[in-house]
């Protein structure tokens, strides 16, 4: 028996023995490590006793919540989770200004230079959630289910790190600086000047740089479920990143509530599994994965489920990068456990320094690396790069000869440019707006099992295609933009007034017409985003540089955004006449121009949709992605 808000150490005595299995748990990592190192072998030892996982399944669904010595339990956060006393919780992170967008830092920049300490406060995935919150919306399970290392988890390999860019615009007023706030105000809004565009003072876009947040590893599910998933012929490989720090920490919980809603919209959607996830079933036996492969080494249930849901990744809804879970590292790294990973054992294996105290796991479904950044260079400097091959007797062998033109032109468009549009509008349809959208958070993925497919020069079959979005670190619930006062700044910035707080009480009325403004150019911003990707992606792509070393004017995000903007005053039709210039893009402006000019018809409806957002505000229309799809330019 135990009481309400009681400790269990009252009643339950605690177990140090071994479980009846003396089995050993298998290696923690791929790697090849020194023969000589054993403790990444030796059994874990520590487990909970059974009448720990017996008096846990007895709570009722009140909000009861049950502590034993380092353990807790809570039946609102299902999570197996370290006791967090004393730890503060990762401070919230608010971006400054404007947009701001992740890119991939693969490099090797060590950023773990202190002391590997303060084990005891390693905390599980839900350290940074709210105890007495259930994450309702995530019927997969994807924030409540811990892998245990070695048990459900190998890690094979390091492979790069991320951090993000802060890009910041300026608009420039004149002003009084002796004049009333509202003054101020009004010139802010009405007497805008542009600097001179070459004046270093007075730069129209900044960018800084976060350095290395985010490290990446390469791993597959282990065990039982591998065995399950190989015999369906499914990919047991799995991605896994390490977020490090409080900001790190709060981009991990965006991106865990923003994948467990697309997730678990799909999976209620579907609901093909004799209604057990919208019954809770998948969180139930995702909140109890870990503890159940500790103490019993039987996750069959939520075996089961996974497999359900990486089936589900299949699915053409299924635009974004899954989640999988969370990794506990929690006991592997206590001083006092005699299975724990030694220090030295980590870095051999993974040529890295082991993680801080204070880092998260999260497990993704595997979907490759290959992303939009890598993928937008011309094919021919691609081809001119590839490593020499050798005959038979030692002659150099040429590459294969780069598809037709018409066939990689049909690839990028109806598969690339099509799959990312349909990928948006799947996102905004589920409520969430990305809000960092860039080459590097777009994988260019495989239906097969080798990733590297779809970006390969060679490749024309828009079948084998699966473009994925990732990174949502900043992204968010369309309907919470108004609480945003950087949004609404930014809202403001392109004349769209009016927009209240959720909690305003301007009346039904004035709330409607603020809710529609918001969600426009909560939409608006992304799409704005992608039309930037479009042009990216079709200037490099679609190129016929004259030789290998040809030097490509400059195609970045930044650049082009200079360009339409502030040297071509936003006029697409001199920006036309800027690509027609170049004869490496004679066949690009063909493209675009076909069909009576849909394609720059649809580039300009991308780039400029915060102010068509602005033009329409006061009417219930709507700029969609999904819209955009019944484009000309996609059609046949």
């Amino acid at each position: 028996h135990c009481r309400q808000n009681s400790t269990l150490e009252e009643y339950i005595p605690w177990s140090m023995s071994a479980p009846p299995s003396s089995k050993p748990c298998p290696p923690f990592f791929l790697s090849n490590m020194n023969k000589s190192t054993t403790s990444a072998a030796k059994p874990i030892r520590k487990r909970l006793s059974d009448a720990v996982i017996a008096a846990a399944c007895l709570l009722s669904p009140c909000g009861t919540s049950f502590q034993y010595g380092s353990f807790a339990f809570s039946t609102k956060t299902p999570h197996y989770q370290r006791n967090m006393n004393g730890m503060n919780a990762p401070t919230a992170f608010t971006r400054k200004k404007h947009r701001t967008r992740l890119q991939n830092a693969l490099d090797d920049e060590e950023y773990y230079s202190a002391e590997f300490d303060d084990i005891d406060n390693l905390g599980s995935l839900s350290s940074s959630q709210n105890e007495e919150q259930q994450p309702a919306n995530d019927l997969s399970g994807c924030q409540s289910r811990q892998f245990t290392l070695g048990y459900d988890v190998l890690i094979s390999s390091y492979a790069g790190s991320m951090g993000f860019d802060e890009v910041i615009d300026w608009d420039y007023f004149q002003s009084d600086a002796d004049g009333t706030a509202s003054q101020r105000e009004y010139d802010r809004r009405n007497n805008m000047v542009e600097p001179p565009p070459f004046d270093p003072t007075k730069p129209k876009r900044t960018k800084s740089s976060s350095g290395s947040v985010i490290r990446l590893f390469l791993g597959e599910i282990c065990g039982k479920l591998s065995s399950r998933l190989r015999s369906l012929g499914m990919d047991n490989r799995v991605l896994i990143k390490e977020f490090r720090g409080s900001i790190a920490t709060e981009l991990a919980r965006r991106e865990l509530d923003a994948v467990g809603k697309l997730q678990g919209n799909l999976c209620g959607m579907y609901d093909a599994f004799d209604g057990e996830v919208n019954r809770g079933d998948w969180r139930n036996s995702a909140a109890t994965r870990c503890i159940m492969a500790q103490v019993h080494q039987n996750t069959k249930e939520d075996d089961g489920n996974l497999i359900k849901l990486m089936k589900l990744d299949g699915d053409e809804s299924h635009r974004w990068v899954g989640v999988l879970g969370g990794l506990n590292l929690s006991d592997l790294f206590e001083d006092t456990n005699e299975a724990a990973i030694d220090r030295q054992d980590w870095y051999r294996a993974l040529k890295v320094s082991p993680p801080k105290p204070d880092s998260v796991f999260v497990v993704y479904q595997y979907s490759g690396l290959s992303t939009a950044a890598n993928y937008a260079q011309p094919p021919s400097l691609r081809r001119a790069a590839l490593p020499v091959q050798k005959t038979l007797f030692g002659g150099v062998k040429s590459p294969p000869p780069l598809p037709p033109w018409n066939d990689r032109a049909n690839y990028v468009t109806k598969g690339v440019l099509r799959g990312i549009l349909e990928a948006v509008a799947t996102l905004h349809e589920n409520g969430i707006a990305h809000r960092s959208i860039g080459r590097n958070s777009i994988i260019l993925s495989s239906v097969g099992q080798d990733k590297t497919e779809a970006s390969s020069i060679y490749a024309t079959a828009v079948s084998r295609l699966s473009i994925k979005l990732s990174d949502f670190g900043f992204s968010g619930l369309i309907q919470d933009s108004p609480n945003d006062d950087e949004f609404r700044s930014r809202a403001r910035g392109f004349g769209i007034e009016g927009i209240l707080e959720n909690n305003s009480n301007k009346g039904p009325s004035s709330s409607s017409l603020s809710t529609i403004k918001a969600t426009n150019f909560a939409m608006a911003e992304d799409l704005h985003a992608v039309g930037f990707v479009f042009l990216g992606i079709l200037l490099t792509t679609l190129a016929e540089p004259p030789t290998s070393n040809f030097n490509m004017p400059s195609t970045d995000e930044d650049q082009l955004q200079r360009l339409l903007g502030e040297i071509f005053k936003k006029d697409m039709e001199e920006f036309r006449d800027y690509c027609e210039a170049e004869e490496v893009w004679d066949n690009v402006v063909e493209l675009l121009d076909k069909k009576n000019g849909a394609g720059w018809d649809l580039i300009e409806s991308l780039c400029f949709a915060r102010e068509r957002a602005s033009e329409i505000q006061g009417s219930p229309t709507m700029v969609t992605a999904r819209a955009l799809l019944s484009s000309p330019f996609f059609n046949d």
